[in-house]
């Protein structure tokens, strides 16, 4: 029987073809002991092992399924919706709980000022669970600097709400495949609320090729800046412009990091781009680019981009 002087965890696991990581993140969670866990897998229709993998531990999950569905944060939306808990994370399934992290959010999210949100430090870790770094938690200064990214970073690995969090500011937006996570931090810093740090180490996140990827990189940055600009009206107007000057240069980084993987298309892509944003010829480099092609010679003159395809690669 649950320990119900325990606050209720719900720990939520999105899964789609992670079946080389799975297994150790769902014992990551029922290793915990925690006496008042609620465990949920949500499995978007894998084809690989991952079906085999929970049917071993479905004895031990509150709930598991594993059908198509309109992505991650779908997936989670859904857990939400069947979730009972007091407090609700989400665990990715290439990433960890370290031993002791529900009862350490526990005991602070039930001490007399009681937040709503917690986030702590999470490592960084490798294929086999090597540790390569730490990712250290920081509050936000304000939400342009959030916006910006300028300050706050909050690893999703080691964040966790009370329930009230979604009832009254909503769920994860589904229509975002890589930013739901900072999309629904945008809005609640928007609101006012503002994220409680735990200053100890709760998760770990798995860097892995796949996560890694040029594409995955540039869909991501992108989905990123997009989130960033829903919340730009709730600005004074100088945080905003200088929000939009932000995400006008990071697109045109993108843009660039994007036209370097098109080979021969990249030259017409960057003119289409152009048509939706003309000023963007008024940069050096991006003219460079488009007159002379990606393969330029680098030229210090025209303010050469440290991409993100470059940093990827």
């Amino acid at each position: 029987m649950p320990n119900t002087t325990l606050p209720r965890i719900t720990v939520i696991t999105p899964n789609l073809n992670q079946a080389d990581y799975l297994e150790r993140a769902i014992c990551s969670v029922l290793d915990q002991g925690y006496d008042n866990l609620e465990y949920i897998v949500i499995d978007g229709g894998s084809t690989d092992r991952s079906a085999e993998i929970i049917g071993l531990y479905e004895n031990d999950l509150a709930y598991c399924q594993s059908q198509p569905d309109g992505g991650a944060a779908d997936a989670i939306n859904q857990a939400i919706q069947r979730a009972t808990g007091d407090i609700i994370a989400v665990l990715s399934a290439d990433d960890l709980y370290l031993p002791g992290t529900l009862d350490r959010v526990a005991k602070r999210m039930t001490q007399k000022d009681a937040p709503a949100w917690v986030v702590g430090h999470c490592l960084r870790i490798g294929e086999l669970d090597e540790q390569l770094g730490q990712l250290n938690a920081t509050c936000p200064s304000g939400l342009a600097s959030f916006l910006m990214h300028d300050s706050g970073f909050l690893p999703s690995s080691a964040t966790f709400y009370r329930r009230g969090v979604f009832d009254s500011y909503g769920r994860f937006d589904p229509q975002m495949r890589f930013a739901w996570d900072y999309e629904l931090n945008c809005r609640l810093i928007a609101q006012g609320l503002s994220p409680t740090i735990l200053p100890t180490v709760l998760s770990a996140h798995r860097e892995h090729a796949h996560s890694h990827s040029v594409k995955n990189t540039l869909l991501s940055g992108t989905e990123f800046i997009d989130a960033a600009a829903r919340y730009a009206d709730r600005l004074p107007f100088e945080q905003r412009h200088a929000l939009w000057s932000n995400i006008d240069e990071r697109r045109r980084i993108y843009t660039l990091a994007r036209c370097e993987t098109l080979a021969s298309q990249s030259r017409g892509y960057l003119w289409r781009q152009l048509l939706r944003r003309p000023w963007w010829l008024a940069n050096d480099h991006y003219r460079q680019t488009l007159l002379c092609g990606v393969s330029h010679p680098a030229d210090s003159a025209a303010g050469r981009v440290d991409s993100p395809a470059r940093r990827a690669a």
